[in-house]
């Protein structure tokens, strides 16, 4: 099976589409979680960072990037609060995709903060070429970076690594480490996603068994491969958090490993269709429901085309539901 990339989906989906921390935040869907499962969240995790669930969010200024390539804030922001998100996951990739979305993730750090949006700093791996701009594959320079920022503008929650599980020969857990450890000395909250599809995520038991990421974001798409199948999307998290917990116990980790479902808005490339707006609002309803029964920790929509009203509704229909 052909390892996933993420990269050519968002070179597509920025060519056609014009190309705060909240954790108090609850989620009223399903039965109520038990007290033991309550426990572990309020823990903090392996190295210390708090629990920062449930994510109810949003990833790349899909629809909302300017001719130049740069990130139109404004019309992002408005469109954020338009679908209720209450998080935002930034790209930072390089030309020609993007043009300074380094300096567009600075000056959202500003905005987020008065906006009370969470912001998440969203790299490339090395198997998504071009490196993203200006650090390159300097990740640990990425992870100092990133939590200047976050302790100047504690909206900043933390980094996302994409294909994390294509990329683990260089994300060992030794290495990840060396990322987070000094930037948590700048700015101890700052958290480490690892993005796997389901089925990949043998190749980072040591990083969970070690706690050396902080939590998952788990896009669905394999093994169905297509946007109009949401029956599978429970079975799935169910299994993930299983595999997840059982990781956990044998690294003597007591709190739960954070478990984000990432929802398809824009068509991956090895799908024969696309998704349209009820096959988004559909996979939210189900993760924020699985969210409710204590196995996962939010959503993020993928790409979510912004300049489009019928989507943006879509989201509003499920996010604006949450008290």
């Amino acid at each position: 099976m052909r390892k996933p990339n993420l990269g050519l989906i968002l070179a597509i989906a920025f060519v056609t589409t014009a190309c705060g921390s909240r954790p108090s935040v609850k989620v009223k869907a399903g039965p109520r979680p038990s007290p033991d499962d309550i426990a572990r969240r309020g823990d903090p995790g392996p190295a210390g960072v708090p629990y920062f669930g449930p994510v109810i969010g949003d990833y790349a200024a899909t629809g909302v990037m300017r001719e130049d390539k740069r990130t139109d804030i404004p019309r992002l922001l408005a469109s954020l609060k338009a679908m209720g998100a209450r998080d935002y996951m930034h790209l930072v990739w390089a030309k020609p995709v993007q043009a300074e979305g380094w300096e567009d993730f600075k000056r959202l750090a500003s905005e987020c903060q008065t906006a009370g949006i969470r912001l998440w700093l969203y790299l490339v791996p090395p198997s998504e070429p071009p490196a993203p701009e200006p650090f390159g594959a300097d990740y640990p320079r990425w992870a100092a970076e990133c939590a200047a920022v976050a302790k100047e503008y504690p909206c900043v929650a933390g980094i996302c690594i994409d294909d994390f599980n294509g990329n683990t020969e260089l994300f060992t857990p030794a290495y990840c480490r060396r990322m987070m450890v000094p930037a948590r000395e700048i700015s101890p909250k700052l958290a480490l996603l690892a993005v796997n599809y389901f089925g990949y995520y043998g190749s980072m038991a040591a990083h969970v068994r070690e706690g050396a990421i902080d939590g998952v974001i788990f896009p669905y798409f394999y093994p169905q491969r297509n946007h109009s199948d949401t029956e599978s999307l429970l079975p799935q998290i169910e299994t993930f958090r299983r595999w997840l917990d059982e990781q956990a116990a044998r690294g003597e980790i007591v709190r739960r490993i954070p478990l984000i479902v990432m929802i398809y808005a824009t068509k991956h490339s090895q799908s024969s269709d696309a998704p349209g707006p009820a096959f988004v609002r559909r996979g939210l309803e189900i993760g924020l429901e699985a969210t409710g029964k204590g196995l996962a920790d939010g959503v993020v929509t993928y790409c979510l085309p912004k300049d489009r009203p019928e989507f943006i509704a879509a989201v509003a229909a499920v996010y604006k539901k949450i008290k």
